[in-house]
């Protein structure tokens, strides 16, 4: 139980802080587990990746409502093309959400530039957690199952 709340919060951590690394966690975990016991780890490892991009969603929303970002945006230019985007996404929410789990899944886009994306956009953020949680999830237990099943 305590590798589950080990990999939630070193999830949440990297999914902040890109410089640690969830993969290669994974990998290294991988050699110390069982196959049977890839799910709930890759379910604590999706779900905390999903609750650290909540970081950098809220943290882009907040900076949205800063005097200088809100200076640089009221160029009328810039106004249209976030109009334009944000018509995209709210207007297409499974395909938002499809993008943010294929990003999840295999990193194009990269995870960390969906997370910006939609806070810009104001993406609907169930869609946008819940595509995490099954994209990073599905990909944490590719990573931990495979490399598991190949130690034991």
């Amino acid at each position: 139980m305590s590798l589950i709340w080990a990999t939630l919060g070193y999830a949440i951590l990297s999914s902040v802080v890109p410089v640690f690394n969830i993969e290669i966690y994974l990998a290294a975990i991988a050699t110390q587990v069982s196959p049977a016991e890839a799910l709930p780890l890759a379910l604590a490892a999706g779900l905390g990746q999903a609750i650290g991009k909540l970081v950098w969603y809220w943290s882009v929303v907040k900076s949205m409502q800063i005097p200088w970002m809100q200076r640089r945006l009221a160029n009328e230019k810039r106004q249209a093309q976030l109009a334009t985007w944000e018509r995209r996404i709210a207007g297409r929410p499974f395909l938002a959400g499809g993008v943010t789990f294929f990003s999840g899944l295999v990193g194009i886009p990269p995870l960390l530039v969906m997370g910006v994306a939609a806070g810009v956009v104001r993406m609907n953020l169930w869609i946008f957690f819940v595509a995490i949680v099954l994209g990073r999830g599905l990909q944490s237990w590719l990573i931990l199952a495979g490399l598991a099943s190949v130690f034991h």
